[in-house]
């Protein structure tokens, strides 16, 4: 669901944002503003008409020009919504989240769904819903509600590779929640079984890690959506990555630096910082290789290219380059992925947080 990236994105347009908070605030004590998902879209398009361009010039679906169409409804999920209406007929009273795939490995796409705000009361921590509709020979099939397999506000992302994919967001009542934990969950015997746990920290360093193993197998494109601001807008072309990983000898140093640090335990400076150093003593290569983690960044959300994201944590990772110059790469922690904020040289003595 993200402004381009994967569903469940807590990123809108600035302007956006504000006014669906004020519009959901009259039916609710707060909102959770989320970016449609592509099969969210598909849903919506299979039970309301295209927006005339006469009303809204920037939809361009009276057919002007011969490539501009509205989206296709989405079979899989109008029959999703079509189940569900039956067993909760105001289950898209509010916010709705399709994510589809094969969660029980059968070769069949499957339908997961997140709705509501909840109805009871504004102190009720997990306020959404969490649907599964299994594929099987008669149609999708609901499934028991698995709500009481979250600890926190549910926010599905993705299935992939067998799993479900979800967020546990601080809560489902603000218009930019934290993310507390990362999970992924199987189906098995009935049910959603979570099989990973990842908070912010464990979420930086899983992401290093990955970074380093992209590098180390010959893959640096695939790091090229890391050196960018942030998640990319859907229907929007990418800005250039930053060259930062051109340099052989800088991805080497990057990749070491990972390989170093992040099996080390962190030490905790307060609640929210945490950090991990080791010094090379002696050799072209002394220095400290240092990474910080704060988990609760003053910059709590960020705005790029005019979209609002809720920043998770903030991670810097530095190096030494010798002659007194070390390195740094600063990482943003946005909807479960690192991206560059920031990369340079600065004094050994010291690097400004």
């Amino acid at each position: 669901m993200s402004a381009g990236k994967r569903t469940g994105s807590r990123a809108l347009p600035v302007a956006a944002s504000l006014a669906l908070c004020a519009a959901v605030s009259l039916a609710s004590p707060g909102c959770k503003p989320k970016g449609a998902s592509t099969s969210s879209e598909a849903a919506a398009a299979s039970v309301a008409p295209a927006p005339s361009p006469a009303a809204d010039p920037a939809l361009n679906w009276g057919g002007t020009t011969p490539h501009d169409k509205p989206p296709l409804p989405d079979p899989l999920i109008a029959q999703a919504e079509a189940v569900m209406r039956k067993a909760d007929p105001g289950f898209d009273k509010f916010d709705v989240n399709y994510v589809t795939g094969d969660l029980d490995r059968d070769g069949r796409d499957d339908v997961a769904i997140e709705y509501g705000i909840g109805d009871e009361g504004a102190m009720r921590h997990v306020a959404k819903s969490v649907r599964v509709l299994l594929a099987r020979d008669g149609g999708l099939q609901l499934q028991a509600d698995q709500t009481d397999k979250f600890e926190d506000c549910p926010a599905l992302r993705e299935i992939r590779a067998g799993r479900l994919w979800a967020d546990g967001l601080e809560a489902c009542m603000l218009p930019f929640p934290r993310t507390l934990n990362y999970y992924q969950f199987e189906w098995r015997d009935g049910a959603l079984v979570r099989v990973s746990t990842e908070d912010a920290r464990g979420r930086v360093l899983s992401r290093l890690r990955a970074m380093r193993e992209a590098i180390e197998a010959g893959k640096v494109s695939a790091l090229d959506a890391n050196l960018r601001p942030g998640p990319p807008i859907r229907g929007e072309a990418a800005p250039a990555p930053d060259p930062v990983f051109a340099d052989a000898d800088r991805r080497r140093a990057f990749a070491d630096a990972v390989g170093l640090l992040s099996h080390l335990e962190l030490k905790r400076l307060d609640p929210h910082e945490s950090v991990v150093g080791l010094v090379k003593p002696r050799g072209a290569d002394a220095g400290e290789r240092k990474l910080l983690i704060d988990t609760a960044p003053d910059e709590a959300t960020v705005e790029i290219d005019g979209y609002t994201y809720v920043v998770d944590a903030r991670a810097t990772l530095e190096w030494p380059e010798g002659d007194g110059v070390g390195y740094h790469l600063r990482w943003r922690l946005i909807e479960g992925e690192l991206y560059l904020e920031e990369a340079g040289e600065h004094d050994l003595d010291g690097l400004e947080s």
